[in-house]
């Protein structure tokens, strides 16, 4: 079992194959955390200055909102693309791997 896994780890084909569908995996939990999870339950509010005093002097402090919804559509899109990309990959080298052993 060892000795299988091992060699699973040391195929490096496998191995960038999994790990560009694990990026992709955690890029997607991202954006949709970012998306939709915190913002249950809050209220939205629109990007405004605010001044604070820091010792003796005052500074304005710009709070940004997140990125407009097209660009979070987009990172999800990507990160879709990458899973589907690395899972295409490994069954391909799987198929050409076993294709080899036969003949």
């Amino acid at each position: 079992m060892i000795k299988k896994f091992w060699h699973n780890i040391s195929n490096l084909d496998k191995l960038c194959y999994a790990l560009v569908i694990a990026f992709g995996i955690c890029l997607l939990a991202l954006m949709i955390f970012f998306q939709f999870g915190y913002k249950l339950g809050e209220i939205q509010a629109k990007p405004f200055l605010r001044q604070e005093k820091i010792d003796s002097t005052t500074t304005q402090l710009l709070l940004i909102d997140e990125p407009s919804p097209v660009i979070r559509g987009i990172e999800i899109v990507i990160s879709i693309g990458m899973i589907i990309l690395g899972a295409e990959r490994l069954t391909t080298y799987n198929k050409r791997t076993n294709d080899k052993r036969i003949t």
